[in-house]
């Protein structure tokens, strides 16, 4: 009886030891900490912090963005600076990446350095000067070009957008093409597939009819579809005769514009980081 109450007590010790044991600084998975930040607040957006840490390997930190504005905001993450002058750790930046907000929407993003070692630091300090910039809804035409059906190529560059056509129907009946449009600028693509038009041999402008009503915001370097479906009514195109699609009105750009940001200060937290480590 004593031993089996012995092996119990013991048992039960060893699981409370091993929930209040701390993870050791040298072990990989130990996080360091830092104090928490009040929010920043500017005439366009208010950012809330959640998280900052650090590991062996990368420090991150989790952002909440509130678009105050009635323009697009762009948020360019690779831009943002992760600078300590501790373990060799220098400047780093977050991989590529670029994110945009709807006039006065949210979106949650992390920011995270990472490669090497050193970067259980106890203060560093991260830069977003060139991290938000700001582009107006309401973009201006590019001027675009258009497509013959039957194609006589499969892809155009509307500068700054790249239109690629990548599968197509045409009869009598029905026109159908979808078409993968890749922004290359720096500010916001904007698509409007109910501006896209169909110019007959004659002249005689069509609708794109069963187009979608909403905009599509397309990010620097992101690709978007484009569809263009129309039905046609009998003899309203000749069989085989030749038609364009035009993406004149339907591709705008927004330029953006950049806006400073306060830098963070991050300080080790001993008291989170013990809470962290159990």
């Amino acid at each position: 009886m004593f031993k089996a109450n012995f092996i119990v007590l013991f048992a039960s010790f060893f699981m409370h030891f091993s929930c209040v044991a701390q993870l050791k600084e040298t072990d990989p998975n130990f996080e360091k900490h830092y104090s928490d930040l009040a929010p920043i607040e500017t005439d366009d957006i208010r950012i809330e912090f959640i998280k900052p840490h650090s590991q062996e390997g990368f420090t991150q930190i989790t952002l909440k963005v509130f678009n105050k504005t009635n323009d697009y905001i762009l948020m360019k993450k690779h831009a943002a600076a992760f600078i300590s002058s501790e373990n060799g750790y220098g400047t780093k930046f977050p991989k590529e990446d670029i994110d945009f907000i709807e006039p006065h929407g949210d979106i949650t993003r992390s920011l995270k350095a990472e490669g090497g070692i050193g970067f259980k630091v106890n203060e560093l300090k991260i830069v977003l000067d060139s991290v938000f910039s700001k582009a107006p809804v309401n973009g201006k035409s590019i001027g675009a070009g258009e497509f013959q059906m039957e194609p006589d190529k499969n892809s155009i560059m509307m500068e700054p957008f790249a239109v690629t056509l990548k599968k197509w129907r045409y009869d009598t009946r029905e026109l159908s093409a979808d078409f993968k449009i890749r922004y290359r600028g720096e500010g916001i693509g904007i698509i409007n597939e109910s501006k896209l038009k169909i110019r007959k041999a004659d002249g005689t402008i069509l609708k794109n009819t069963e187009a979608k009503a909403q905009i599509i915001v397309v990010p620097p370097m992101a690709t978007k579809t484009l569809t263009v479906l129309r039905p046609f009514q009998k003899d309203e195109v000749a069989k085989k005769e030749v038609i364009h699609i035009m993406f004149d009105e339907a591709l705008t750009e927004s330029i953006s514009t950049t806006f400073k940001v306060p830098s963070l200060s991050l300080t080790f937290d001993l008291k989170k980081t013990t809470e962290a480590n159990k």
